[in-house]
């Protein structure tokens, strides 16, 4: 995975770099979304990867999908992957130029795995907190996990903050083990 990452960035950044220079970068959010939703669909990737596709016809199903958001900086921006056969890479490439996105519009998106369902008020502290730590504002998602037995998970970008009672029975495991 984090192979993977280390070839996506360069294309994400350039994406990202060109599409806030034009002033398009809500556009080229929703194009890669699509497009990384079009590699991960088993049959569609099934048919982009057979090896008598060029490709140019590889772009061409690509503008397909995209239809009338399809671009010519889009296109070329594809037509760039493939030549250097690089279309696999299109959810990471997608998901870094969203967290270049985020980090430029000085917003963090957090996911908060908990063991019970939060109210309202812990959610709203949590945020403020967050809010605080990031300097940033932060879009929470609050996802619930009974495995978690009690305590959080909190997901910011690559940072992870595991308060999970899961993780202290784990490491308690494992020191008892050592």
């Amino acid at each position: 995975m984090a192979e993977l990452l280390t070839l996506a960035r360069p294309y994400a950044k350039a994406a990202f770099a060109y599409a806030s220079e034009q002033s398009a970068a809500d556009s080229w959010s929703k194009a890669l979304e699509l497009l990384s939703a079009a590699v991960q669909d088993e049959a569609f990737s099934a048919y982009l990867n057979r090896p008598e596709l060029t490709p140019a016809e590889q772009v061409t199903l690509f503008a397909k999908v995209l239809g009338e958001d399809q671009t010519a900086a889009v296109s070329n921006f594809l037509t760039l992957l493939a030549e250097n056969n690089r279309l696999a890479l299109l959810p990471e490439i997608a998901a870094e130029y969203e967290q270049l996105k985020s980090q430029n519009n000085n917003t963090v998106d957090v996911v908060i795995e908990s063991a019970f369902p939060l109210t309202s008020v812990q959610e709203q502290l949590l945020a403020h907190a967050l809010e605080k730590k990031f300097e940033a504002a932060v879009s929470v998602t609050v996802e619930v996990k009974p495995e978690l037995i009690a305590g959080v998970v909190i997901r910011a970008g690559d940072q992870v903050i595991d308060d999970s009672a899961l993780n202290k029975l784990e490491k308690m495991r494992t020191r008892l083990l050592a």
